[in-house]
This record gives C-alpha cells, sequence and structure tokens, in this order.
C-alpha cells in the first residue's frame, strides 16, 4: 500500500501569458535564455496553505514569452512548520513546472513555429547552490523540434 504525501499539490491556474514572435524570428538559430521565478505566500488563516508563484521568462532574437501560474499546495496538521517551508520551497516549484513546459511546448506547437521543449531543472539542487528562490539559465538548452 503506498502511503499518502503530507504535502499535496491543490492545482493551479495561469494567471498570465504572453508572447511575442516577430517577423525574424528564427528558430534553427534559437539561443534561449531562461528565467524562472517563484515566489510562496503563506495564508496565516490556513495554517498549511501556501499558494506558489512561478514566473516562467523565455527570451531569445525575435522571441519572448512569459507565464505566471499560481498554484496551491497543503500540507498536514501534524507536519512541522520547518518541513512544510521546505517541501513549499523546493518541491512546488518541481511540481509546477513540468506544467509550464508542457504548456510552453503547445503554445509554441499552435504558433506555428517547431515546438520549444524546455529541459527540466532540479529546484532542489539550484536552490540549495543559489540559496535564492530564482533560476537563471543563459544559452538554455531547449530543443526545438522540425517541423
Amino acid at each position: 500500500m503506498t502511503e499518502e504525501s503530507p504535502f499535496r499539490f491543490v492545482g493551479y491556474r495561469i494567471s498570465k501569458i504572453h508572447c511575442e514572435i516577430e517577423d525574424g524570428f528564427d528558430p534553427k538559430n534559437l539561443k534561449l535564455s531562461q528565467s524562472v521565478e517563484v515566489q510562496q505566500n503563506y495564508d496565516e488563516d490556513k495554517k498549511r496553505f501556501v499558494e506558489v508563484i512561478m514566473d516562467v521568462s523565455l527570451e531569445a532574437e525575435s522571441f519572448k514569452f512569459f507565464i505566471r501560474m499560481k498554484g496551491g499546495f497543503l500540507g498536514t496538521e501534524d507536519m512541522s512548520q520547518e518541513l512544510f517551508e521546505k517541501l513549499a520551497t523546493q518541491n512546488s516549484p518541481a511540481i509546477m513546472y513540468p506544467f509550464a513546459r508542457s504548456i510552453i511546448t503547445s503554445y509554441t506547437a499552435q504558433a506555428n513555429i517547431p515546438p520549444i521543449i524546455l529541459p527540466a531543472i532540479n529546484f532542489a539542487a539550484k536552490f540549495k547552490q543559489n540559496n535564492k528562490r530564482s533560476v537563471e539559465t543563459t544559452d538554455c538548452p531547449a530543443s526545438v523540434e522540425s517541423k
């Protein structure tokens, strides 16, 4: 029998999305810069609830993409505050980021350009390394599928 996690993903929504593709866009020579910023808003009324805001920005010559997602996470009442905050900091972006990656791939495919597929990110390692709540990648090794 599988044990249920004390930290549960409630769901997400997209609160903002923006894409600019200029006429000179050339997917064959795409040098993509990526920034992922994460913010946690703890609810004082609900002891073990956190809203996580994730901003993913992509930039390249003649191309810009931005998505803001808001996700909700619940912890069990008996969970320590320290564990709850650690899971909110490290696990929540790791849970939400694949949704952002999928949306970006789908959106770019529907824009009739080769779909942009972002690489996975190890948020726990990045946050330990940087000791901050953002991840920046220049010359992001995103793959672009040929049409």
